[in-house]
């Protein structure tokens, strides 16, 4: 199939059905499929293998020099692409700012087994996260590491999700990325890979610095209000703690994330 545009003129044509079906989270994982806005993430995912299902193109946008590019990639790939008017996206996605582009673009995930098999593996797991800006932030420091995979809490927010996606700048495509029901599965499975599991936690007493991450570890981090489960701390082999001054006494938990992960690069990088 060409990337030769196909024109949009209501909202009950099929691309804009399912558009709209995954604006929500069941429809996400129902069809395996979720979106990507502007011309940036829309190239990343193509260059990190999204793999992208179609493409949906603003009349205005479609005739820019921004657009070529795109267009000459779904072309090479057999990419389906369709345009539309900015009002009808509007009408279906129902949030600002309404994209000029977009891609529709397989759902994928990866089962622990992959991360966990990685050399010396790095993975970080996050508990029942609950802000889709943090989550997206935490990818991006995440894929910045590079982490051997991201492990998430059924109960966290949908990584899938459009503020996750935006706020990952397209490392939602280059990391892998785990969802486990139960943390103590996902932390049971990594001892048996020999992986260490060290988890975070303000209340903790152990320094972050003082702990050895140079062997394969997960790293574990909590709720932005609550931490981590007690249940999650009684499986942990250690729980660490970042120091804090303040008054406020809290960090963002994609910020706490990426203190322990570069430290964990500080050390494996001085062997």
């Amino acid at each position: 199939m060409n990337a030769q545009p196909t024109r949009i003129t209501g909202q009950k044509d099929p691309i804009m059905t399912l558009l709209r079906e995954i604006t929500t989270q069941e429809g996400r994982r129902a069809r395996s499929l979720f979106f990507v806005e502007g011309d940036e993430l829309v190239l990343r995912a193509y260059d990190f293998g999204g793999p992208v299902h179609s493409l949906i193109l603003t009349e205005r946008f479609v005739t820019s020099a921004g657009a070529q590019q795109i267009v000459e990639r779904a072309a090479a790939l057999g990419t389906p692409v369709f345009t539309t008017t900015s009002g009808l996206l509007d009408k279906i996605l129902q949030a600002k700012p309404t994209p000029e582009c977009l891609a529709i673009v397989e759902r994928k995930l990866a089962k622990l087994s992959d991360v966990f098999s990685k050399e010396k593996a790095l993975v970080v797991m996050l508990e029942r996260g609950e802000n889709a800006d943090n989550l997206g932030m935490l990818l991006r420091s995440a894929d910045a590491v590079g982490v051997s995979g991201v492990i998430l809490t059924a109960d966290t927010v949908d990584p899938f999700s459009r503020r996750a996606v935006r706020g990952s700048r397209g490392a939602v495509f280059a990391v892998q990325i785990c969802i486990v029901k139960d943390a103590t599965h996902a932390i049971e499975e990594a001892r048996t890979s020999g992986l260490r599991i060290v988890a975070t936690s303000a209340r903790a007493n152990t320094l972050y610095t003082t702990t050895d991450f140079t062997k394969p570890t997960l790293v574990i981090v909590g709720n932005e209000h609550t931490g981590i489960s007690d249940s999650v701390w009684e499986c942990s082999d250690q729980v660490v703690r970042i120091p804090m001054m303040g008054r406020v006494n809290s960090l963002n938990v994609a910020v706490a994330a990426s203190v322990i992960l570069y430290e964990a690069v500080r050390q494996r990088s001085a062997l």
